[in-house]
């Protein structure tokens, strides 16, 4: 039977979803691992943990649940990223806080930089997948867990209302629980609050200002 998580996702997700200039497609096992394993062995891709796997270990590692779905994210009719949306009841994740039935976790790929970087483009993504989780799923809340050394990306979560509640040690690295909602969303588009560089991560994560 299936769970009450993948049953919310069912629906929406049996068809291409276009958000914005991005579609969002299911993942397909047998076309997109080759290009999948080529992304997750990029110098950039470190934070996945993945480089070295054969494509049959991938495979099985992204292989659709009823607890998680991957998505490819294209772009001008290419592949820019790849997508996971897990239940973080079944999750690691869910041993360190209070899981909600209506939460989403999620991971994030982007594919290799071809040809002059596009400003801005990053965060576009990030905010697609937060409508995609919070508008198009209606999800309550998009959980994150970054890797704490992973600096870039805690910038591009600040800016689509992704907060920070704590440091956490998951199995495979020193991690920051995040949570985005509909109302840091919105709070975050109307004005978003950047992390200072230098800021310590102590005051930061007092304040909740800093993001994944």
């Amino acid at each position: 039977m299936a769970s009450q998580w993948s049953r919310h996702c069912a629906d929406s997700l049996s068809k291409h979803i276009v958000i914005n200039e991005f579609v969002f497609k299911p993942l397909n096992l047998e076309q997109d691992i080759p290009m999948l394993q080529s992304w997750l062995n990029q110098d950039y891709a470190k934070f996945w943990g993945m480089q070295g796997m054969t494509q049959a270990t991938i495979t099985a590692a992204m292989a659709p649940s009823e607890h998680k779905v991957v998505l490819i994210g294209e772009w001008q009719a290419k592949p820019l990223f790849m997508v996971e949306l897990y239940d973080p009841a079944h999750d690691e994740i869910g041993q360190h806080y209070q899981v909600k039935p209506l939460d989403c976790g999620m991971h994030l790929i982007l594919a290799p930089i071809e040809g002059k970087p596009v400003h801005g483009l990053s965060r576009k993504v990030m905010a697609a997948i937060a409508q995609l989780v919070l508008e198009t799923l209606a999800f309550t809340r998009l959980v994150v867990e970054p890797d704490q050394q992973n600096h870039k990306i805690h910038r591009l979560n600040c800016q689509i209302g992704i907060r920070y509640q704590k440091a956490i040690q998951l199995s495979t690295k020193a991690a920051f629980l995040g949570f985005c909602s509909a109302q840091s969303r919105q709070t975050a588009t109307q004005a978003p609050q950047l992390p200072s560089k230098n800021r310590p991560v102590t005051q930061s994560l007092s304040t909740l200002s800093l993001c994944r």
